[in-house]
């Protein structure tokens, strides 16, 4: 494994079982990267004031197993906006290996949130295989912005109608900057289709995405009563809660490490899980579903040597 940046504790690489679930030492190295990368994330947010905390797979993980769930794969970090957008602009507080990866940093692809990636790793996920080779594909933890959420139905229809015209612009410039031709006669076409498309409307990146950018943080104004996590799933309710939840927190044990939870994790969790302290039985693998994993390796030497 790499070299990394925080001191793990004798026997945190080995593998045991959790919950009734075997977290293998492969696995382990994959937590310890990822926490490598919070422990970054964390200093910086210390030394600009900036507040964050922990959301979804790793506030349950951190109430109910005080750290990861064992069959999960990723640390999820949240940030109401306005110290969200700052951080975007610290990406030189995070020094090689470290990569702050969001639309501004990664102009060749267009991101709905930042990740925080080890640029030494692989952490690819399958629509990120054949990318431009440029393009950092190490272990990464997500971080979320949270937005205001307009209390107006109709308001609401209508920035959500945007943002998923948005979201259409945006998928169909990351397709069409895919480096590797479709094997099929037809994938070919729909990529040249593509390519065409995106040099005739899209082809300002930054434009594209400050449309899809402006549009999402509309309501994020000092007076927002409820704000949740956009990006992924615009309207689901299970992400709207008071601001009030994301700015009153406590800090809770993860693994060998503290990190901030909100003080209403019960209800948030009961919102999203339902009786979420009960183990469920089907165990599922890793969130993220197709990735390619190594903390031994960058994506480049994976595929050079397996001839991905």
């Amino acid at each position: 494994m790499i070299d990394l940046n925080i001191d793990l504790p004798e026997g945190f690489l080995d593998e045991e079982v959790r919950s009734g679930y075997t977290v293998t030492a492969e696995r382990k190295k994959l937590w310890a990267v990822e926490l490598d990368l919070w422990a970054q994330f964390d200093s910086v947010c210390r030394k600009h004031n900036l507040k964050y905390c922990v959301g979804a797979g790793t506030m349950l993980g951190a109430v109910r197993h005080h750290g990861f769930i064992p069959w999960d794969d990723d640390m999820d970090l949240y940030m109401l906006r306005e110290d969200y957008d700052k951080l975007m602009q610290l990406a030189d507080e995070f020094p090689e290996p470290y990569f702050l990866q969001n639309s501004r940093t990664e102009p060749k692809r267009l991101y709905w949130f930042a990740r925080l990636r080890n640029s030494r790793t692989t952490g690819a996920l399958s629509y990120e295989f054949d990318a431009d080779p440029s393009v950092c594909k190490g272990i990464f933890i997500d971080i979320f912005p949270l937005d205001g959420i307009s209390p107006d139905k109709a308001a609401d229809a209508k920035q959500r109608k945007y943002n998923e015209t948005a979201r259409r612009r945006i998928w169909r410039f990351n397709s069409a900057k895919s480096s590797v031709e479709r094997k099929t006669m037809i994938g070919k076409l729909k990529r040249v289709l593509r390519k065409t498309q995106v040099l005739l409307f899209y082809n300002d990146p930054k434009k594209l995405f400050r449309t899809y950018d402006n549009n999402l943080k509309k309501y994020s104004t000092p007076d927002a009563e409820l704000v949740g996590n956009r990006t992924l799933v615009f309207d689901c309710p299970k992400s709207r809660r008071p601001v009030k939840d994301y700015t009153d927190l406590v800090y809770m044990p993860f693994e060998f490490v503290q990190v901030p939870v909100p003080r209403a994790y019960d209800s948030m969790l009961r919102q999203q899980y339902g009786n979420y302290m009960q183990i469920p039985e089907d165990k599922n693998g890793a969130v993220h579903g197709d990735i390619l994993v190594s903390t031994d390796n960058t994506f480049d030497q994976l595929r050079r040597n397996r001839n991905i």
